[in-house]
């Protein structure tokens, strides 16, 4: 080997030169140590692209640290401790927006049925722009551009919802001084016309109920259900004997309401109690996701009520189009059915669910089930 100061040839594996006395292997860099108290900085190899940790003294009597993130230099890690410090050392300062997400949702999702996790989670994948942002960074203008890229009112809505519940998580850990995302102003959109099944397609459904997916569209439209509720109805939910349901979600005014199932269709309960013979926890043991993807769109798509195709890389079905039948569209045809068939309003809210309607009231309850009961009825197929 030559000496990497005189270039002379020396033994292999020589520590230093016999001729020069140049030490041919360098002294590795020592990584300065920070004064007790003030967080340490640590080097991960594994990751080459933020290779600096940082972890910062915990606020908690002095034991501890406080993981701040991992950092591309030295210089930054530095920068995210002192800054940590210099806000009064808040618990999770220096937290991107996805670790912030990743700590909310933890909490928030044990609140909240399986849709709304559903929807979060569908949502949630629109922050993408924001994900390795620090949540201490973050403005009502990034906030505003995801909103400004969405292209429906509803969708802009749950964002913006979104938004604000991971900032007033900020705010709460000090990480925000405000809620940002309050301030965040939902663009106009174009109101659509509501979608609801036809008579003849209604008629083209009927052909088919050999199909559960089929029989699960036709409940749908004939209880007035949401398709989360539907799959997240359990056993001890079904009344078939009383013919009901008990069912629920999203509102207060929704929660344990009861849907009646109309005597004139019989085959509803059938349906029902078909499934029930290999439930488990849930009537159907499906995801909502699994039910809407690849149940509901697949059997639009299967008999010719809407054109799409089977994507097999995320394994669901892509309808064609913008504007198409949606599962949410089997509660406007309840409803359109209902309204055609005569039934009074204040009824009609109560079974769908937006009105107070709970079945643990008083004798009343009676009564007003007697009389959801007959209006039922008025449906035909």
């Amino acid at each position: 080997m030559l000496c990497i100061k005189c270039k002379k040839e020396i033994p292999d594996g020589s520590v230093f030169c016999n001729l020069c006395g140049k030490k041919q292997i360098p002294d590795k860099r020592k990584v300065r140590k920070r004064p007790a108290g003030t967080g340490t900085i640590k080097k991960d190899s594994r990751n080459p692209k933020r290779p600096w940790i940082a972890s910062a003294p915990s606020t908690r009597h002095g034991k501890g640290r406080v993981y701040l993130g991992a950092y591309p230099t030295y210089k930054d890690a530095q920068n995210a401790i002192d800054g940590y410090i210099r806000e009064g050392r808040p618990e999770l300062y220096g937290a991107t927006v996805a670790e912030i997400y990743k700590l909310w949702s933890e909490t928030h999702f044990k609140r909240v049925s399986e849709s709304a996790i559903s929807l979060y989670t569908s949502m949630w994948k629109r922050f993408e722009p924001i994900y390795t942002m620090k949540m201490a960074d973050v403005r009502t203008e990034h906030f505003q551009q995801l909103v400004n890229e969405c292209t429906s009112k509803s969708a802009a809505d749950t964002v913006k919802a979104l938004a604000v519940m991971l900032c007033r998580f900020a705010v709460q850990n000090d990480v925000l001084p405000k809620n940002y995302a309050e301030f965040v102003q939902i663009p106009k959109f174009e109101k659509k016309e509501k979608l609801i099944f036809s008579r003849e397609q209604i008629a083209e459904l009927w052909k088919h109920t050999d199909d559960k997916r089929v029989q699960i569209i036709l409940v749908l439209i004939y209880t007035g259900m949401r398709i989360g509720e539907l799959a997240t109805l359990k056993p001890s939910d079904v009344h078939l004997d009383d013919g009901y349901l008990v069912c629920g979600e999203k509102t207060d005014a929704g929660r344990n309401r009861i849907v009646p199932l109309p005597k004139q269709i019989p085959e509803l309960s059938s349906f029902i109690l078909e499934w029930m013979k290999s439930s488990q926890k849930t009537i159907l043991g499906i995801s909502v996701k699994h039910l809407r993807d690849t149940y509901f769109y697949g059997a639009l798509i299967d008999y010719g009520l809407e054109s799409g195709i089977y994507d097999k890389k995320t394994k669901r079905y892509i309808l064609d189009g913008k504007n198409h039948l949606t599962p949410h569209s089997t509660r406007h045809t309840f409803a359109s059915l209902c309204a055609s068939a005569g039934m009074q309003p204040e009824n009609l809210q109560k079974i769908i669910g937006h009105a107070n309607f709970t079945t643990t009231a008083d004798v009343y309850i009676h009564k007003d089930f007697t009389e959801l009961v007959e209006e039922m009825a008025k449906i035909k197929r």
